[in-house]
Parts: structure tokens; sequence; C-alpha cells
């Protein structure tokens, strides 16, 4: 049995994956619907597009200007 740590409880409720390791091999835990959501298809995962990093650009330039970090 994988005995976790009150922070990898903490990651999996917050949706994160943790990683664990038991009789020498690694495993990734994941939330069943954390889980279901990526292998759905819907996690993009192909090489950015010139538009993606476009927009990109563009919202951290804005978000720069939000918090007044932009040079």
């Amino acid at each position: 049995m994988i005995e976790l740590t009150p922070e990898q409880r903490k990651s999996l409720q917050d949706g994160e994956a943790v990683r664990v390791r038991e009789d020498g091999q690694e495993y990734v835990l994941l939330r069943p619907d954390v889980y279901e959501h990526l292998a759905e298809g819907e996690f993009d995962d192909s090489p950015w597009t010139s538009a993606k990093l476009d927009r990109l650009r563009e919202e951290s330039v804005a978000m720069l200007d939000r918090y007044g970090k932009h040079p």
C-alpha cells in the first residue's frame, strides 16, 4: 500500500499529479476527473503555432503592464 504524505494528499486534492515510488517502480497519481480530462483528448500537447505564441506574448505583456512590471 502506498502511504501519502499530507503534502501529496493536498496536491491531489488540488488536481495536481503526484509522483510516488514503490518497490523501485515510479508511478504518477491523478484524481479520476483529471485523468479523464487528459484521456479524452482535451489536452493539446502539439507544437505551438505562431498565433498561439502571439496570443501568449500579448497576454504576458498585458499582465506585466497590469502589475507595473513592463519596461
